[in-house]
């Protein structure tokens, strides 16, 4: 019931944020002095848009864990995360952009277990 609220909350301050950010830029182009009116979202729109929300992280929630299982592993990885976006070519690039910006400069070398022990075997 937590994560329910805080969806709503999550998706009621989105929705606002891109309606301000959508009016504002449309009063600058506009040549009207006058405040445009832009509609607001209804309570019963704004449960049925968390509800979407909801079942759409359930669904990359099932899919990330199927991809890490699928490897062997028990962890979610970032390649995980990349095989579940793979079909919104605009989403992989932002998320490739974010790993690059944030994750890689905090990465330990990381790589696979399989590959440490090749590694490690061959220096036998």
């Amino acid at each position: 019931m937590e994560e329910r609220r805080a969806m709503l909350f999550a998706v009621s301050s989105i929705c606002e944020e891109v309606a301000t950010r959508d009016s504002v830029s449309a009063e600058y182009a506009s040549s009207s002095t006058s405040r445009s009116l832009r509609p607001t979202l209804s309570p019963d729109a704004l449960q049925v848009l968390t509800e979407v929300a909801m079942k759409q992280l359930e669904l990359v929630a099932h899919d990330l864990q199927h991809f890490a299982h699928h490897a062997n592993r028990r962890t979610i990885s970032p390649e995980d995360v990349m095989l579940t976006a793979r079909r919104q070519a605009g989403l992989v690039q932002n998320l490739v952009a974010y790993q690059r910006q944030h994750c890689l400069t905090n990465s330990t070398g990381g790589g696979s277990t399989k590959s440490k022990r090749k590694r490690k075997d061959s220096l036998d």
